[in-house]
């Protein structure tokens, strides 16, 4: 369907507002004259009935010359249509005409039934009627008739009838409010005919002309003029017009690809192509030919598979072909998209084209260099396999020499424990009691290293077992601290217990747990300052019991505690001159994993430091035992 122009509908329009205002304002006006003029008639009708009453009431009156002379002025009027004089028979007595005295009423007023003529004639007052549309009326009303000879008085009633025609009337009055609007006519066209040109120059014109201007758009003339003339808002959009117009232009030549838009059957209606080159034809050659005889057979059909993909989805991408063009062999990669213009019932589709032949060598050569990187991959695991497994050979070897050396070095040290002991019995020299006590001191501290690197050892080879049963977590802490006091006591370390939950066991190996609280217990007391607090506490925490240990020494930086448990690994403790092999929370770690518990610690210089193991809480097997009097904490 061809929709209007705005150049005709708006003229149209303001003439159709104009006719209708005119037309409004003349049926008021002539309804208001017609009612007028039917006002005025049926006053100067019932006026001219109640003359003739009069005239007929009076005893001479039927007969009277007055009465004739009345009835032939009333009907002289134009709008007068009969004058009747009727007695009670229904006979015309007078008439407006001469011929109608002596005939029937029902002859010459149809329109006068038998009812009306009886209310009529019951009454004094006039029976008047307007016919529908208001052309004709009427009115009837009674008199008295003359007393007959023989009759004392006379009861008998006669009828003055009246009956107007305005047809004529209403005809003048409506040619008489024509002439009066004539001249409001004439300057209303005039006024039509100045803002018809006011709107076609102003209007309708600078729309055509930028419809005219984006019609050259949408067929990809970037250079195209806009014109600016118009209204401000038609200025204004021009303006827009021609910014949109620019922005596009700067965008098709800042992008490289390819712009075609084609109809349902492939064949091109629409180039835009900022390189030549990579057009396999002339552009304007193109235009209106199908794809089918301007690409190869494989290309065709992936373009034309494209197209029916966007009909059923709306768009599709990433579709590759190879063309060979003016530029040589190239790939590019397609993007359809459906565009559905109002007005036409077939949808047009939109190619967008793009130039991936660098992509795809870039692609090529990634796939050689991936080829030979995995080449080299394959060669280097085979030879990081090879080093792994040598590492994992030395590192058996490293344990079994460090299991074997230990229990070599075990076996004499026991010895000269042995006899140290005997040789403490024996000696009674002071002196010589002192350096026997050293001697003795040095040979078991000794004997706790080589004990900690044979544990590592076993850790480390998978040598390791432990022996999982509840633990009291109260009486073990009890057996810990009264182990470590002695220390804490040497080092002017005040030792502190939180008894928050008494009645729980942990799922653990009691030596193992043991053996990693006192190293806990024991780094909190060499660790500390003199005169500071080393604290214990445990708590249930869901599933888990935590049991942390708490010191008020210097603390740790935050890149130290990723340290704390590698093995040898001993931070500050040599500038603090504090005794050790850095060991200790490496075999701590291994342990509390190999029963199935977490550890770890947090610290800030200068505010201490916690340290926590997390083990799985258990149902005891038996009562546990009740906690002595002379309890640690």
């Amino acid at each position: 369907m061809t929709q209007p122009s705005l150049r005709v509908l708006l003229p149209v329009a303001l003439a159709c507002i104009l006719l209708g205002v005119s037309a409004l304002s003349f049926t008021l006006s002539l309804g208001e004259r017609q009612k007028d003029l039917s006002a005025s008639a049926r006053a100067q009708m019932l006026t001219d009935a109640a003359r003739l009453v009069r005239l007929a009431d009076d005893p001479q009156g039927l007969g009277s010359t007055l009465l004739r002379a009345e009835i032939a002025q009333i009907a002289g009027r134009p709008e007068v249509d009969r004058v009747l004089v009727i007695d009670p028979d229904g006979l015309v007595l007078a008439g407006s005409r001469s011929a109608w005295q002596g005939r029937s009423v029902a002859d010459l007023a149809p329109a006068l039934d038998s009812g009306r003529l009886g209310r009529a004639v019951q009454g004094r007052l006039p029976d008047w009627q307007v016919r529908p549309g208001g052309d004709a009326m009427d009115a009837l009303q009674s008199f008295g008739m003359p007393s007959q000879p023989g009759e004392l008085r006379s009861f008998r009633r006669g009828l003055v009838y009246v009956a107007y025609d305005l047809r004529k009337q209403r005809a003048e009055a409506t040619r008489a409010e024509l002439l009066s609007r004539l001249p409001d006519a004439i300057g209303l066209l005039a006024v039509f005919l100045l803002m018809g040109w006011w709107i076609g120059r102003q209007v309708s014109r600078p729309l055509a002309q930028l419809d005219a201007a984006a019609d050259r758009l949408r067929q990809g003339d970037w250079a195209v003029h806009i014109p600016q003339g118009g209204a401000r808002e038609i200025r204004q959009l021009a303006q827009g017009l021609d910014a949109l117009r620019q922005e596009l232009a700067a965008t098709w030549r800042a992008v490289p690809d390819l712009m075609f838009e084609l109809d349902e059957h492939g064949r091109y209606l629409r180039v835009v192509a900022s390189r030549s080159d990579l057009v396999v034809r002339d552009p304007m050659e193109l235009i209106g030919r199908l794809v089918s005889d301007v690409l190869p057979p494989s290309a065709a059909a992936v373009v034309h598979l494209a197209l029916s993909d966007a009909a059923r989805q709306g768009a599709v991408w990433g579709r590759e072909l190879a063309l060979d063009v003016p530029a040589g062999q190239r790939w590019f990669e397609i993007s359809v998209a459906r565009k559905s213009v109002l007005g036409q019932r077939a949808p047009t589709f939109l190619l967008i084209s793009r130039d991936i032949t660098d992509r795809k060598h870039a692609e090529a050569t990634l796939r050689e260099v991936n080829e030979v990187l995995e080449q080299r991959v394959e060669a280097r695991t085979a030879e990081l396999l090879a080093a792994k497994n040598d590492a994992e050979r030395a590192n058996r070897a490293k344990s079994e020499f460090l299991s074997r050396m230990s229990h070599e070095l075990r076996t004499p040290l026991n010895a000269i424990l042995g006899f140290g002991q005997l040789l403490e019995l024996s000696v009674q020299d002071p002196k010589q009691c002192g350096q026997v006590r050293h001697i003795l001191g040095a040979g078991r501290h000794l004997l706790d290293l080589i004990n900690e690197i044979l544990d590592l050892a076993r850790v480390e080879s998978g040598q390791m077992t432990v022996s999982m049963s509840p633990v009291g977590v109260s009486a073990l802490v009890q057996e810990c601290l009264e182990l470590v006091r002695p220390l804490a006591d040497a080092h002017g370390v005040r030792l502190v217990c939180d008894r928050l939950d008494d009645e729980v066991h942990v799922m653990a190996d009691h030596t193992r747990l043991r053996q990693v609280l006192i190293n806990l217990l024991s780094n909190g007391v060499k660790y500390n300052r003199h005169g500071g607090t080393l604290g214990l506490t445990w708590q249930s925490e869901g599933d888990e019991v935590v049991i942390r240990v708490s010191d008020t020494g210097e603390g740790l930086p935050p890149e130290a505690l990723s340290r704390l448990f590698v093995p040898f690994e001993r931070l500050d403790a040599d500038a603090r001159q504090i005794e050790g092999t850095g060991i200790g929370l490496a075999l701590s770690k291994h342990l509390v994993t190999l029963m199935g518990g977490r550890i770890g610690a947090h610290s800030e210089p200068g505010q201490g430091s916690v340290f926590w193991v997390a083990l799985a809480c258990c149902q005891p097997t038996a009562a546990p035992q009740p906690l002595s009097s002379q309890a640690a904490c």
